[in-house]
């Protein structure tokens, strides 16, 4: 006799991972359907580092962030694994929106620098207009060790994972839903369609749609960069790095910048250069990070190309080594311009960049992601679950308004 489920979780990435743990807290019986093995890097939750940041203007996220922060806090103590690493976020340039008022009325610790004066704290980079820093709440995520922190946690307590397990179709039955798999069937009370960049090949027979989810799925290609020696070298013996001066430390560099205490950082370039009225030369918002063992990673927010998850490229677009190399040499003269070292990844993203987070009848949609969902990853999977337990009959209410399906659709 096949085991029913309270809730069958479809994707093994960082919100299907959350919402399982989440579940199997409060005693629900779980299964996560993965179909890829174990630390795959097909989707958009892997590798060794994600931004954490603050940096909305808009309160609802500005409130999941309040939230978030100490439930990153709760899985590092429920799994014993450092996750969140609080190298602080700097943030400059001209956005369309003040960040520093809002973020100030949600109680997040900023100091405000001068270019200059930011120059002066981090010598390895460069900045424009007014800089935040994000001291206290902000950093960078382990995404490898997330994703194994919160499966680990979910077996512990019951729920059962099962990678390598492709989901063939959902149906509908009068008393729950019936999920086919490469591994066999499922039976479940509530589903929750946790898949990525594969969302759209269950979703519309899911939720009873004629055609397709406005989703987008984009190949985007960061490139880590090693730190210059200059900068490198926290660790320096004075005594075997001579320099032109005399006494002790001279051979260092001063404020030195390494992959450990490199910032988090976010440039928002115009349009349009306020200076010079020419127009800008990079493809959306920059950010960066350190990852250890790799350097630190540089990337065009949201720029690539229009894909499908099964048939990428996982290669750089033409043009992009000399796109970043162009940056680095410009932005971050901490950095060797030609030591790219390029990964891939996906974003699966809304029009609006919004989340998307929802429930009809017995069935939760997730895609809160658009490429900077990873840092609400705890308490994603406590709104996903949230909306699993609800009556479902009842009006859904665990979600802002903001992240509703009819918001997405218009």
């Amino acid at each position: 006799m096949q085991t029913k489920f309270d809730v069958v979780v479809i994707g093994g990435g960082a919100m299907g991972s959350a919402a399982a743990w989440q579940l199997a807290k409060r005693g629900r019986s779980v299964a996560l359907l993965e179909q890829f093995g174990p630390a795959h890097a097909n989707g958009s939750s892997h590798g060794g580092s994600r931004i954490y940041r603050a940096t909305y203007s808009q309160s609802e996220y500005l409130d999941l962030m309040a939230q978030a922060l100490p439930m990153w806090d709760d899985l590092e103590e429920e799994s014993g694994a450092k996750l969140l690493t609080r190298v602080g976020l700097v943030s400059h340039g001209f956005p369309p929106h003040d960040f520093e008022e809002p973020m100030r009325a949600h109680g997040i610790p900023l100091d405000v620098l001068s270019a200059e004066e930011a120059e002066e704290r981090w010598p390895g980079m460069k900045f424009e207009g007014k800089v935040l820093y994000e001291h206290s709440t902000a950093g960078r995520v382990n995404a490898d060790l997330t994703l194994a922190a919160l499966q680990h946690r979910t077996a512990k307590m019951g729920g059962e994972i099962h990678h390598n397990t492709k989901v063939l179709d959902v149906q509908h039955v009068r008393n729950g839903m019936i999920i086919e798999t490469t591994n066999g069937v499922f039976l479940a009370d509530r589903v929750v369609l946790a898949a990525g960049g594969w969302t759209n090949k269950l979703a519309p027979k899911l939720l009873g749609l004629e055609g397709a989810l406005p989703l987008s799925v984009v190949e985007v290609a960061p490139a880590h960069f090693q730190i210059k020696a200059t900068f490198a070298d926290a660790t320096a013996d004075p005594a075997t790095h001579p320099s032109e001066g005399e006494g002790e430390g001279k051979g260092i560099v001063e404020n030195q910048m390494t992959v450990a205490n490199w910032p988090a950082f976010t440039h928002d370039h115009a349009p349009t250069n306020p200076a010079t009225g020419e127009p800008t030369r990079w493809p959306g918002i920059v950010y960066g990070l350190g990852t250890d063992g790799e350097g630190i990673k540089v990337g065009f927010n949201a720029y690539g190309r229009i894909t499908d998850p099964d048939e990428r490229t996982w290669q750089p677009r033409e043009g992009d080594l000399e796109l970043h190399a162009d940056y680095v040499r410009e932005w971050l003269p901490g950095l060797v311009p030609e030591s790219a070292e390029f990964m891939s990844c996906t974003y699966t993203r809304t029009p609006s960049d919004d989340f998307l987070l929802d429930r009809v009848g017995r069935v939760i949609v997730a895609s809160p992601c658009s490429g900077h969902g990873f840092k609400f990853t705890p308490v994603l999977g406590k709104m996903i679950a949230d909306l699993a337990c609800e009556d479902i009959d009842a009006p859904v209410q665990g979600r802002p308004e903001l992240f509703a399906l009819r918001a997405l659709l218009g």
